[in-house]
């Protein structure tokens, strides 16, 4: 029986498994930047949902945190970072006094703030609560909004009707000139009040939306 020797067989063998390595890490890079995307969501949230306590300190052990990519810094001077000990994500900020040289780089304090930890199931209920208070909340002052406006327009029809069956000028010009002149400042305001209710529509129908 001939045996055939294929040559350059090892060779496309180390190709491929160089190939599968830089997939792998592409893949693992793919990962990271979206657990950071979300990790920077999430702490954000909680922060705004009350989700965390705050505090100074004078030092900070960094090698028990890992560092959180984030597109921008929160509030332009936090980083995010990740506590490897309780899970909790923590925005750290240096302070540094107002100081000319290398002491103006030495930070004296870092502040802190520390959100909540809790796991995936928690969180979204967390959200989910959250929203519907700020959507509650949103819808409350929606329907006031509009009730304000129609209230105070009722109001104005009755002032404008009231100085015309009261005024005393024999001439209807007249009369409808006194009205007008009475209630221009109210007549004014609900010009300006109307675009801005329109606005304020508009506002409210993309945040339901979202």
């Amino acid at each position: 029986m001939e045996t055939v020797k294929v040559e350059g067989l090892e060779g496309l063998d180390v190709e491929k498994k160089e190939e599968d390595v830089k997939a792998s890490l592409e893949f693992e890079k793919l990962l990271k930047a979206e657990r950071d995307r979300s990790f920077s969501e999430k702490a954000r949230n909680l922060v705004k949902f009350g989700c965390f306590n705050q505090k100074q300190e004078t030092k900070i052990d960094f090698s028990k945190y890992e560092k959180v990519l984030q597109n921008k810094k929160y509030k332009g001077l936090y980083d995010l970072y990740l506590d490897l000990e309780t899970m909790s994500l923590v925005f750290i900020a240096p302070l540094v006094e107002n100081k000319e040289g290398e002491a103006a780089k030495a930070p004296y304090a870092y502040d802190m703030i520390i959100t909540e930890a809790m796991d995936d199931e928690t969180y979204k209920l967390v959200c989910h609560a959250a929203k519907n208070n700020l959507s509650t909340t949103a819808g409350v002052l929606y329907k006031a909004s509009f009730i304000t406006f129609f209230v105070y327009l009722a109001f104005e029809i009755y002032l404008f009707i009231y100085h015309l069956v009261t005024s005393a000028s024999s001439s209807f010009g007249d009369v409808l000139a006194g009205a007008f002149y009475a209630t221009g400042t109210h007549i004014a305001a609900l010009t300006i009040m109307l675009p801005l209710l329109f606005i304020i529509h508009i506002k409210y129908k993309k945040y339901k939306e979202r």
